[in-house]
């Protein structure tokens, strides 16, 4: 008499119905960019040309556009997504259907715009939406692109919803999960993260929304360095105004 107690039996299938599965549906596939395939190696050779400094360890893109000056640090994987200059992408970020603007830095294992999962459904798993499993066919549900503005700094960890909007000169605390948007020079923190205050008083942020500085052309930004050393005060921001008109 066998002495297996059923309550310790596992989910697994039994080999016969493996054996069935297997010639039911077809085998799961692996869409993520390989590393080292033909496709991603052109796709970050492209990226080197436009003048981007793009890391040749690990690093994959896909459907990415990298502008000139940024930066894509080690082990970072960038899928249907646009870095605008001097932007930062730190070592293991993910990111996925998501607009980066100019002069922002997102800081290592940085996570922004993945796909949700919707825990409402019968199962967590994805396979009812997912078409690498074979279970269903075509895209995934239809989820809202992210932007990422200029000059934003996103702390280690972070990570940002898909279709989340974090405006201009925006700060998120390392570690924060951000599930809805942040308003331009917000600095928020915290899971989900909250708003802790603004960095700059409201007419200051008006009138750094007006001054775009990033879109000025590099050699200005260099020429008025100085203006960017030392924090921001009404006549520090007088001085960046008169430069701007410059540009």
């Amino acid at each position: 008499m066998s002495s297996a107690n059923p309550s310790a039996l596992d989910a697994r299938p039994r080999t016969h119905e493996l054996g069935l599965a297997a010639h039911l549906m077809p085998r799961t596939i692996n869409a993520w960019p390989r590393t080292f395939s033909l496709v991603n190696v052109a796709n970050v050779l492209r990226a080197r040309r436009r003048g981007a400094t793009v890391s040749l360890n690990q690093v994959k893109l896909r459907h990415t556009t990298v502008e000139r000056n940024a930066l894509i640090m080690e082990y970072a994987l960038l899928w249907q997504s646009y870095v605008g200059r001097y932007s930062i992408v730190g070592r293991y970020a993910s990111i996925f259907n998501t607009d980066v603007g100019p002069y922002s830095g997102l800081a290592e294992k940085v996570t922004i715009g993945a796909s949700p999962h919707w825990p409402e459904l019968p199962t967590t798993h994805v396979f009812p939406v997912n078409s690498e499993f074979g279970f269903c066919d075509g895209p995934w549900p239809e989820v809202g692109r992210t932007s990422v503005g200029a000059d934003v700094w996103l702390g280690a960890g972070a990570t940002v919803r898909a279709g989340v909007t974090v405006g201009h000169g925006a700060v998120v605390g390392a570690g924060a999960v951000v599930t809805r948007d942040v308003a331009p020079y917000e600095v928020v923190a915290g899971v989900p993260a909250r708003h802790l205050r603004t960095r700059f008083p409201v007419e200051m942020v008006d009138r750094l929304l007006d001054l775009a500085w990033w879109a000025w052309p590099p050699s200005q930004i260099r020429a008025n360095l100085g203006l960017f050393r030392e924090p921001l005060t009404d006549t520090r921001l007088d001085q960046l105004q008169a430069a701007g008109r410059q540009a």
